[in-house]
């Protein structure tokens, strides 16, 4: 269940208006090994990104109160808008998937010139969102398809971000995107990085034990923190 409340607001792109959603919060049943936390029904994180009908502008909703200009709006119609899927002809006749408006909002926020973590982190939940209704009722292929092109973003602008930053966390997420990626030598590198810093989670640590050792395994499936610290089979031995 997710709690939220709406109003209405401007595209900064195109000036149309559309609903908003101010997400108020959510009741979590779990985390996966990612750090997704697991809701029952409509997940907080799919309320909470935005896509303009009109030239497709899609983000948070604080995006659409950035400042703007008829020239940056113009450069975005002619040079994003024709990357998005339905082209840029037209109000879109249904609203896209939650993991396609992460996904133009990450193209959305590249355009803009953020930062390698911010858009890292968009497309992270656009990886998430693949395990979510209704993207998760897509066929495998296209699933794996989406899987590997979110994953690959995400990784190459975590990686980039680790600069100046001393975040413990995004050595792990490195560690776990890694390994659900299948390289599971970087994935084992990261998980060192980060087992190496203090001042860490303690059940993290212990997931990031584990999952290390399932790296060395090259075992690339999907694993859940309560698998993990509560499983006998990936105990150390």
């Amino acid at each position: 269940m997710v709690v939220w409340y709406t109003r209405e607001v401007t595209c900064p792109m195109c000036g149309s208006r559309l609903c908003g959603r101010e997400v108020g919060g959510g009741f979590a049943v779990g985390q996966d090994s990612d750090l997704l936390v697991r809701m029952k029904s409509k997940h907080v994180i799919q309320a909470d990104v935005h896509t303009c009908q009109g030239c497709r502008f899609s983000g948070y909703l604080r995006d659409f109160a950035i400042n703007s200009t008829p020239e940056l709006g113009r450069r975005f119609r002619q040079e994003v808008t024709p990357q998005l899927a339905g082209g840029p002809r037209g109000a879109l006749s249904t609203t896209p998937l939650p993991d396609v408006q992460y996904y133009w909002s990450y193209l959305a926020a590249s355009f803009l010139g953020r930062p390698p973590l911010k858009l890292g982190m968009r497309l992270l939940r656009a990886y998430w969102c693949l395990r979510l209704a209704p993207s998760n009722r897509l066929p495998a292929r296209e699933v794996d398809r989406r899987k590997k092109r979110y994953l690959s973003g995400c990784i190459a602008h975590l990686r980039q971000s680790l600069r100046g930053n001393r975040n413990p966390h995004l050595y792990y997420l490195l560690g776990e995107l890694n390994r659900r990626f299948g390289d599971f030598d970087r994935s084992v590198f990261y998980f060192d990085k980060f087992l190496a810093k203090s001042g860490t989670a303690k059940y993290l640590r212990q997931a990031a034990h584990k999952l290390r050792m399932v790296a060395k395994e090259k075992d690339s499936s999907d694993r859940t923190m309560e698998e993990l610290l509560y499983d006998h089979k990936t105990e150390s031995s």
